[in-house]
């Protein structure tokens, strides 16, 4: 039986004491351009998966790090709510363990894994409900960057593409950023191979329904 829907926990509030624990968190007053489309992601997640595996590259790095969206505290947060579980994997040791200290309040229910990400993802035989790419810093100064950056996006979503399944959602970061950002390549391959584009600025979000 589909689950009802609960507005109240992700909708947009204009009030500053909104119940929403996502919007009285995470809205920043309009500051998190960002917001939004993990709105779309949280809500679609919902309502298609009871206890989700979220897996996202690259770890939060700061405890408030709004310029690159705190995602490891949403997702964790999420999952501490609802149910699930969420991998989180980096290359630098340091980051994650700054990140395993802002989301102690959530570790219980994340795995906090050192790797490459096209390394990890190439290994792992279980189906993530919802994929997350926010790894290799795109540099907007250095052109050589960019497209290592653009490559290694593309080639963390081949690495687990196969094991991606009909109803899971991928959300990719940097989206609007000047030369396409990381997730440039990724989104011209998606498009290509089946996968639908439901919202695309500074993040973009797909899912695959056939």
């Amino acid at each position: 039986m589909q689950k009802v829907l609960n507005l109240e926990e992700f909708v947009f509030h204009k009030s500053e004491n909104c119940p929403a624990w996502f919007c009285k968190k995470y809205y920043y007053g309009g500051a998190n351009f960002r917001y939004h489309s993990f709105q779309m992601v949280l809500n679609i997640l919902f309502q298609d998966h009871v206890n989700p595996l979220i897996v996202e590259t690259g770890c939060q790095r700061h405890k408030e790090d709004l310029g690159a969206g705190m995602s490891t505290s949403i997702f964790g947060e999420y999952v501490n709510h609802y149910g699930g579980r969420l991998i989180t994997v980096d290359i630098d040791a340091h980051a994650l363990e700054v990140c395993r200290n802002v989301t102690k309040l959530f570790s219980a229910q994340i795995q906090y894994v050192l790797s490459d990400s096209v390394v990890f993802l190439e290994k792992m035989t279980e189906t993530p409900d919802l994929l997350y790419l926010d790894s290799y810093d795109y540099d907007l100064k250095n052109v050589e960057n960019q497209r290592l950056s653009q490559e290694h996006c593309l080639s963390e979503f081949k690495a687990i593409e196969s094991r991606l399944g009909v109803n899971s959602i991928v959300l990719l970061d940097d989206s609007g950023l000047p030369g396409g950002g990381k997730p440039k390549l990724v989104k011209f391959y998606m498009a290509e191979h089946g996968w639908i584009c439901l919202y695309d600025w500074q993040q973009s979000v797909w899912i695959r329904r056939r």
